[in-house]
């Protein structure tokens, strides 16, 4: 990640706010880019002027809540065909997996929030969203105020820690990947409870 950061960092220097919103954009509908991390960058950036904190964090909003919204109808579309076309057919079609759609359907909210702070979580939540055929309402809900919450969360590091920014990188990138193993549990738990309580019903 840091190797893709220091890349990244040029971009942002020289072309500003359309490298936040392109970044932000991307990361969130289909490419795993640190975005949050770029974010803090910026935000870093602005307390010494090169950046008005206020636009980073509001093109930030924008770019992450568009991004998320097309990669949800994307994978509502397209999700499951494109996944059975490359090796995830059995998957799918697997009554495990049917009765997890049905279950996370009704009951999406705090997976959603807590998956806008990890970028593959982010990625794989809106997919599993789309397949699932999450209803639209619920998911726009949920996906803005964690989308708000991250950029405002990450922003405000950035900008606060703006001396020690490249600490602040490694250390969030750390809690990146803590909060993605949350969502993998808090998934599987999901299923299993769901599972439990169908099985129950049965007896």
């Amino acid at each position: 990640m840091d190797f893709i950061i220091q890349n990244l960092i040029p971009y942002l220097l020289l072309y500003k706010y359309v490298t936040v919103f392109v970044i932000s954009f991307f990361a969130a509908f289909i490419v795993p880019i640190p975005s949050g991390n770029i974010l803090m960058i910026a935000s870093a950036f602005s307390k010494a002027g090169y950046f008005n904190f206020y636009l980073v964090i509001l093109i930030s909003i924008v770019a992450n809540i568009l991004g998320d919204n097309l990669g949800y109808w994307f994978a509502r579309f397209y999700g499951e065909r494109i996944l059975s076309k490359v090796g995830f057919k059995r998957i799918l079609e697997s009554r495990k997996f049917k009765e997890l759609e049905e279950k996370y359907r009704t009951h999406p909210g705090f997976i959603i929030f807590i998956s806008r702070f990890e970028v593959l979580s982010t990625l794989s939540i809106n997919l599993l969203s789309g397949i699932s055929k999450t209803p639209y309402r619920k998911y726009l809900i949920h996906e803005s105020i964690g989308s708000v919450s991250q950029v405002c969360v990450y922003g405000t590091i950035g900008y606060v820690f703006y001396t020690g920014w490249e600490s602040m990188n490694t250390i969030t990138g750390k809690v990146s990947l803590i909060i993605g193993l949350i969502t993998i549990i808090l998934v599987i738990a999901f299923g299993k409870k769901f599972l439990v309580k169908k099985v129950n019903k049965k007896q």
